[in-house]
């Protein structure tokens, strides 16, 4: 089979149109003869690439190996490889193929037309152009290597064959010798004329293969340039479509986008002038709570004192109460003594009453007393007697201490009339003060229940003062909370105001740029401001 035919008819043929894809890279006749004479490509180098295919069909099953060997050492390499369609055998196939093709062509548009759908068809495989750009340099060490054997021993084949012209008769190893300078100055310039002639002959044959493997890189870079400005075109039309279905659909959202951001920057405005006035009323209101728990304080230091006043009153109402308990105990013992002196009082009267009877009777002895010392002095006086002068003497006596008896028995009537009257008063002073006591007891009984009413509701005031107190240190506690809550949400106004005034900034910003962004997608689709592609202009 042709090497041209088995050259790259693997199965991502079927993915590209070769004759389109030389159309396009503008690869006609005119075109290569221009490559051609550009790098210095005739007809003596055709036919010199010719003359190495029996070197490259010798070759090539070695160098497709090598070459191989060479690309599965490295990662990046392998990894193209295993994207192939081809496996390692059906891929070295094609190499060996592809260095029969170098010398077995006629190097014109169809040659040409081939190498660039080899070129394409390592695109397709993603192979990176520093790839297959490389791999010439593999190409190189492999091919020069081949060619420096054949260029020696076409030295060595020149030489004999000096050496065989230039003396027939003498030995092979005498002429050789003498070829090598140890014979005349005529003698060596011919052989060093001969060697350089083989040497320039060895080097014009590998010029010219590098020559076609230049062509051939020069098709195949094309290829991936080719494929680079189609994604650019590509990219570029999809660029524009997109520029002008951004615009239609972007314009919309970004006008009312513009609206809205105006209406926010208006509101932030707003809200930031709502905020600041929200954190001078909130610092007042911080102020006022600060001021609160003073009083707070305050009431709950007067509530304690108030408590234990209370706790006093309790205690002084106790004592009151108990006070009222005893004055009952004494009253009721001053009322039984009353009671005592009443009848003690009418004991006297009663007793009185029998002295008025003693007196009666010691009033009447001294009456008979009176009358008997009277009787006696009489007598003694009649009688004349000796004794006369002492009867008259008792009976002045007996009279004497009758009317001295009548007059202290007056005194004890008296006395025991004061007595009496006494008596009476007391007894009458007793009933009254008995009347007093009931009074005074049924003041005392009204006394303790309103005490005990007292007691009882000190005691509660107590309790609710006690209950007081608590709630007034939870209040405390609670509006001291509060006024940190406060002051924590003035600072937080704070902070918003600042953020607000910065969003309001920030939304303006917003609303430039959405200008800019509108202008920018605007001249996206403007003809006038459509990049220009880049010409690429040919050297004559």
């Amino acid at each position: 089979m042709n090497p041209q035919q088995t050259f790259g008819t693997g199965g991502l043929n079927g993915f590209l149109d070769a004759d389109a894809l030389v159309d396009r890279i503008g690869l006609d006749e005119e075109e290569i003869a221009w490559r051609k004479e550009f790098i210095g490509f005739d007809e003596a180098d055709a036919r010199r690439v010719s003359d190495l295919e029996g070197l490259l069909r010798d070759n090539q099953d070695a160098i497709a190996d090598d070459f191989y060997d060479t690309l599965l050492q490295y990662e990046q390499t392998r990894s193209v490889i295993d994207r192939s369609p081809k496996d390692v055998p059906a891929l070295k196939q094609t190499q060996r193929a592809y260095l029969v093709s170098l010398a077995s062509g006629s190097y014109d548009r169809d040659f040409f037309a081939n190498r660039a759908r080899i070129g394409k068809l390592h695109e397709l495989l993603d192979m990176p152009l520093k790839h297959y750009v490389g791999q010439y340099g593999v190409y190189y060490d492999l091919l020069l290597e081949r060619l420096n054997e054949r260029a020696q021993q076409q030295v060595v084949d020149a030489i004999e064959t000096w050496v065989e012209e230039r003396d027939a008769n003498e030995a092979g190893l005498g002429g050789f010798v003498t070829a090598l300078g140890f014979g005349d100055d005529e003698q060596t310039d011919g052989l060093e004329e001969t060697v350089r002639t083989a040497i320039d002959d060895a080097m014009m044959d590998v010029l010219a293969l590098l020559r076609i493997l230049n062509l051939d890189m020069q098709i195949a870079t094309e290829t991936y340039v080719d494929s680079y400005a189609q994604r650019l075109e590509d990219s570029i039309e999809r660029r524009e479509r997109l520029a002008r279905d951004v615009e239609a659909d972007v314009q919309g959202p970004i006008d009312e986008l513009h609206d809205a951001s105006t209406e926010i920057a208006t509101r932030a405005q707003a809200i930031s002038s709502h905020t600041g006035t929200q954190a001078t009323d909130t610092n007042r209101a911080a102020t006022e709570l600060s001021e609160l728990s003073a009083a707070i304080e305050e009431v709950a230091s007067v509530a304690d004192d108030v408590h234990a006043e209370s706790k006093r009153t309790e205690r002084l109402t106790a004592d009151g109460v108990g006070a009222a308990d005893d004055a009952l105990d004494e009253l009721a013992a001053i009322e039984n003594a009353t009671t005592e002196v009443s009848r003690s009082a009418a004991d006297l009267e009663t007793e009185a009453e029998a002295v008025d009877a003693v007196l009666d009777r010691l009033d009447d002895v001294a009456q008979r007393t009176t009358v008997l010392a009277k009787n006696a002095k009489i007598e003694a006086s009649r009688s004349g007697r000796s004794d006369a002068g002492t009867m008259g003497v008792i009976a002045d006596e007996v009279e004497s201490f009758a009317e001295q008896t009548k007059r202290d028995l007056e005194a004890v009537k008296d006395a025991v009339e004061g007595m009496r009257e006494d008596a009476i008063e007391t007894v009458e002073t007793t009933e009254e003060t008995v009347d007093r006591i009931d009074s005074g007891t049924a003041q005392v009984r009204e006394t303790m229940a309103s005490l005990e009413q007292i007691h009882d509701s000190v005691q509660t005031t107590t309790a609710r003062m006690e209950d007081i107190a608590a709630a007034t240190d939870q209040q405390a506690r609670n509006v001291e909370t509060a006024a940190s809550t406060v002051e924590n949400i003035a600072d937080t106004a704070d902070r918003v105001a600042d953020a607000t005034e910065s969003v309001a900034a920030a939304s303006q910003e917003q609303t430039a740029s959405l200008e800019a962004v509108s202008e920018t997608v605007s001249r996206l689709t403007a003809d006038d401001e459509q990049p220009e592609r880049p010409v690429y202009e040919r050297v004559d």
